[in-house]
């Protein structure tokens, strides 16, 4: 188990080692696309929240 720990710390170093140059290189694409998929996101899940309160309160009033 000792030697499984040690395996997986030593993987885990070596990816951070070869990935955080890279996040380095790209973060000024990667913020930008984040940042705009996240808005495009919240804007698709708040419409379908209106959408589903406008036909709540038109059910409701129609009752």
């Amino acid at each position: 188990m000792l030697v499984l720990s040690g395996l997986i710390l030593a993987a885990t170093v070596i990816v951070l080692t070869i990935a955080t140059p890279l996040l380095v290189i790209f973060s000024p694409v990667l913020v930008p696309a984040l940042v705009t998929v996240g808005l495009i996101t919240t804007g698709f899940l708040a419409s379908g929240g209106f959408g589903i309160a406008a036909i709540t309160v038109l059910s409701w009033i129609y009752r």
